[in-house]
């Protein structure tokens, strides 16, 4: 992950560096004249070019300098982002990783005035007191133009990117588990009995309903051991969870065949009954389209506590154990036997949960004056466990806003540089009658064609690199839609021709008699 999100900051720099390398070529006219004299008094190719490779270095020192107290103020939010990051991560800068940002900054510097550089010393003394506006790349397409439709691509897989991610992110959120966990509150044992704080909830009005569980599923926690069926030499890898007979209730599992655990009284002696889901008699091909024909079968448990013969009693639709990045497995229930290690799942129904949670923390106190209570909705489970996706999305956010800042400064620039260029073209126009939304046409017409070749490059190879490349990793995924896509699309479009507007829009209201009277 530490890659990838380095590689989403150097494509940041390199549209940094495209902007540096655009506006450098951009003022080239203004600049020509410059360079012209100092070759005509005797300066040498290496002399300019070393002029402009300096310049460049020097302002990404600079920046690299502005961007240290930035990281002052950012470290405290960079680090909140996650939990677990708050523990591990500590941002500090050591003077080995000073000097390794001082060379990756010259090295930026060198990459972005390089292209610039190697374009002013090889012009000539003669061309450089001339009008030389562009330098082509390749046939029909400039150097300034191929930078803008490379750089808006970039930023829009950034921000499509970004809408992609976080409607697969809210998806998760909001997954068909196989089973319910609104309102339903997780309490940790702590190393206590259950049965006293059962006895202190069930007297909780709010307190719909209660069950004991060994771990909470779908939040990455897992439990299990090996089952066989008739071939001992046949065994595979299941995964389980210690219940009692209201876990399935309160959870709302469906059973396809059979029935729940019965109640009985608390004791030390291991259950002999297990509930399986269907990919266990999928694995072992028990009951064949039939569930029913499952019920009574014996199987073989081994797990670190031992070995020992079970019989199915129930057969639960599937669900999802694990995460949804994972393919549903093979699980059993087994019926609960005393553990030091316990989870107590409460049902809540009130409208007020501070209060609540307020008596639930009070019960509490009454069976453990130690152990701080530690309890939480199974829905915030859930996003925890995600997290990670949340602290990815956030951090690709801020580089798409830092993308589009990029792009939307140089293609003002661009703009602003191009009318003022065209001044006395515009003038002579608007003399000879020409509207200024013709104006303004002629003058975005260029840009918006860029814009539109970026949409063209940027869109299908996201689309591509989610469907065929992220998402495949992810077996319960929603398929990329054209309104995700279309998100991305439309910031850009807003903020360009915000960018575009503005400047073409004075241009077209300029005064055409004092333009002519500076000419």
């Amino acid at each position: 992950m530490l890659w990838i999100l380095g590689g989403l900051a150097l494509i940041v720099i390199l549209s940094a560096c495209f902007n540096y390398t655009n506006l450098s070529i951009a003022r080239a006219m203004r600049r020509f004249k410059e360079v012209g004299l100092r070759k005509a008094i005797g300066a040498g190719k290496s002399q300019i070019w070393q002029q402009f490779l300096v310049e460049a270095i020097m302002i990404s020192l600079a920046a690299l300098f502005l961007s240290y107290f930035i990281f002052l103020v950012m470290r405290p939010l960079l680090i909140n982002l996650a939990p677990e990051m708050q523990r591990t991560v500590k941002l500090e800068l050591t003077p080995l990783m000073v000097a390794a940002f001082i060379v990756f900054s010259v090295t930026v510097g060198v990459i972005s005035g390089l292209m610039p550089a190697l374009f002013f010393s090889k012009v000539s003394a003669i061309s450089a007191l001339r009008n030389v506006s562009s330098v082509k790349v390749f046939k029909h397409v400039t150097l300034r133009r191929a930078l803008v439709v490379i750089q808006y691509s970039l930023t829009l897989i950034f921000i499509t990117t970004t809408a992609i991610g976080y409607v697969q992110y809210k998806n998760i959120l909001t997954f068909d588990l196989g089973y319910r966990t609104k309102n339903i509150l997780n309490i940790n044992m702590q190393g206590n009995k259950p049965d006293a704080l059962l006895k202190e909830l069930s007297e909780i009005p709010e307190v719909t309903a209660l069950s004991r569980s060994l771990i909470i599923t779908s939040v990455g926690n897992a439990w299990g051991g090996f089952m066989k069926y008739k071939d001992s030499r046949d065994s595979v890898l299941v995964m389980t969870n210690h219940v009692d007979e209201n876990y399935l209730t309160l959870h709302e599992y469906k059973l396809v065949a059979g029935g729940n655990f019965m109640a009985r009284p608390t004791t030390t002696t291991a259950a002999t009954e297990v509930i399986v889901n269907q990919q266990v008699l999928k694995r072992f091909n028990i009951g064949s389209n039939d569930p029913q024909k499952a019920i009574g079968e014996e199987i073989t448990f081994s797990s670190f506590h031992g070995t020992r013969k079970m019989t199915i009693v129930g057969v639960m639709k599937d669900f999802h154990y694990g995460k949804v990045d994972n393919l549903v497995g093979p699980v059993a229930f087994m019926f609960w036997t005393p553990e030091d290690r316990a989870i107590i799942n409460a049902k809540i129904q009130s409208r007020d949960i501070p209060t609540t949670m307020a008596k639930i923390e009070s019960a509490w106190k009454k069976i453990d004056r130690i152990h701080p209570f530690q309890a939480e909705f199974y829905d915030q489970a859930i996003e925890e466990a995600y997290s990670e996706f949340s602290t990815i999305i956030k951090i690709i956010g801020f580089l798409s806003f830092l993308a589009i800042s990029i792009a939307s400064m140089g293609l003002f620039g661009m703009v602003a540089f191009t009318t003022e260029t065209r001044l006395k073209e515009i003038s002579i126009r608007k003399v000879m009658g020409a509207s200024s939304v013709t104006l303004i046409y002629l003058l975005s017409r260029s840009f918006l064609i860029q814009l539109s070749l970026s949409t063209l490059i940027a869109l299908p190879v996201t689309y591509f690199f989610f469907e065929n490349v992220v998402l495949t990793h992810f077996p319960y995924h929603t398929p990329v839609q054209i309104t995700e896509l279309l998100v991305g699309l439309l910031v850009v479009l807003l903020i360009a021709f915000i960018m575009i507007g503005s400047q073409t829009m004075k241009a077209a209201r300029s005064n055409p008699v004092e333009v002519l009277k500076s000419e």
